[in-house]
């Protein structure tokens, strides 16, 4: 993967610790995330309700949203309820004070389950 395949997404200072970012990357709605770990980017919204992660409580390596009580692994996007889903994951670097994301998902840890057909 090059350098150039990365665009632009925020400032490292845009996002407080334990909060996450929404942004919008080539059409793409992606969260940035800052835990202790450091920065991560999944996928902008909730797979349940497309509610917007940077909305949804951080607290540790869990992001929770709101909405319905879907709870996702920002370490590894994985659900933990339900623990069926995934969230997308989208490379990141960082370049002095600024995040730069691929707007191209790790398609090696994507479900297959399209929730968007459910009156929930």
């Amino acid at each position: 993967m090059s350098t150039s395949d990365f665009i632009y997404a925020c400032l490292k200072k845009d996002i407080p610790m334990n909060a996450a970012k929404n942004v919008r990357v080539a059409g793409l709605e992606i969260a940035i995330f800052h835990t202790a770990e450091g920065y991560v980017a999944r996928s902008g919204v909730c797979k349940h309700n497309a509610f917007k992660l940077e909305l949804c409580d951080v607290s540790g390596d869990i992001v929770s949203c709101p909405r319905h009580g879907w709870r996702y692994r920002i370490s590894n996007g994985k659900g933990v309820k339900p623990s069926w889903t995934q969230l997308d994951i989208y490379a990141l670097e960082i370049r002095d004070e600024e995040i730069w994301v691929q707007a191209i998902a790790d398609q090696s840890n994507q479900d297959d389950f399209d929730t968007s057909a459910f009156d929930w």
